[in-house]
Protein backbone atom coordinates (compact mmCIF):
# COMPACT_ATOMS: atom_id res chain seq x y z
CA UNK A 1 0.00 0.00 0.00
CA UNK A 2 1.43 3.34 -1.07
CA UNK A 3 1.13 6.28 1.30
CA UNK A 4 -0.46 9.28 -0.42
CA UNK A 5 0.76 12.79 0.23
CA UNK A 6 -1.63 15.54 1.21
CA UNK A 7 -2.10 18.53 -1.08
CA UNK A 8 -0.19 20.66 1.42
CA UNK A 9 2.69 18.17 1.51
CA UNK A 10 2.85 18.17 -2.28
CA UNK A 11 2.98 21.98 -2.26
CA UNK A 12 5.73 21.98 0.36
CA UNK A 13 7.72 19.46 -1.69
CA UNK A 14 7.43 21.64 -4.80
CA UNK A 15 8.52 24.74 -2.90
CA UNK A 16 11.37 22.75 -1.36
CA UNK A 17 12.60 21.88 -4.87
CA UNK A 18 12.96 25.61 -5.53
CA UNK A 19 9.81 26.14 -7.56
CA UNK A 20 8.19 29.59 -7.47
CA UNK A 21 4.43 29.41 -7.84
CA UNK A 22 1.61 31.95 -8.02
CA UNK A 23 -1.61 31.47 -6.07
CA UNK A 24 -3.39 30.54 -9.29
CA UNK A 25 -0.76 27.92 -10.14
CA UNK A 26 -0.96 26.46 -6.63
CA UNK A 27 -4.77 26.27 -6.74
CA UNK A 28 -4.81 24.62 -10.17
CA UNK A 29 -1.88 22.24 -9.69
CA UNK A 30 -2.63 21.03 -6.16
CA UNK A 31 -6.40 21.52 -6.02
CA UNK A 32 -6.21 23.89 -3.07
CA UNK A 33 -9.24 26.13 -2.69
CA UNK A 34 -7.90 28.63 -0.14
CA UNK A 35 -4.23 29.18 -0.98
CA UNK A 36 -3.69 32.01 1.50
CA UNK A 37 -4.93 29.82 4.36
CA UNK A 38 -2.57 27.01 3.33
CA UNK A 39 0.38 29.41 3.13
CA UNK A 40 -0.52 30.80 6.56
CA UNK A 41 -0.66 27.29 8.01
CA UNK A 42 2.76 26.47 6.53
CA UNK A 43 4.17 29.63 8.09
CA UNK A 44 2.80 28.74 11.52
CA UNK A 45 4.32 25.26 11.24
CA UNK A 46 7.80 26.86 11.00
CA UNK A 47 8.10 26.53 7.24
CA UNK A 48 8.99 29.77 5.56
CA UNK A 49 7.04 30.39 2.38
CA UNK A 50 8.21 33.74 1.08
CA UNK A 51 6.25 35.75 -1.41
CA UNK A 52 7.99 37.92 -3.90
CA UNK A 53 6.72 39.99 -6.76
CA UNK A 54 7.89 39.59 -10.32
CA UNK A 55 7.96 42.28 -12.99
CA UNK A 56 4.22 41.96 -13.65
CA UNK A 57 3.35 42.55 -9.98
CA UNK A 58 2.21 38.97 -9.54
CA UNK A 59 2.93 37.39 -6.15
CA UNK A 60 4.94 34.17 -6.30
CA UNK A 61 5.61 31.90 -3.37
CA UNK A 62 8.90 30.13 -2.73
CA UNK A 63 10.60 28.56 0.26
CA UNK A 64 13.26 30.63 1.97
CA UNK A 65 14.76 31.61 5.25
CA UNK A 66 13.45 34.31 7.51
CA UNK A 67 15.44 37.48 7.34
CA UNK A 68 14.68 41.11 7.85
CA UNK A 69 13.77 41.75 4.22
CA UNK A 70 11.51 38.71 3.92
CA UNK A 71 9.71 39.53 7.16
CA UNK A 72 8.53 42.81 5.64
CA UNK A 73 7.67 41.44 2.19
Amino acid sequence: MTKRLTKTAKLLNALGRGEQLTSEQIARRFGLVNVSSTIHRLRTESNVPIRSVDGDKVWKYRLGTKNRTAAHA
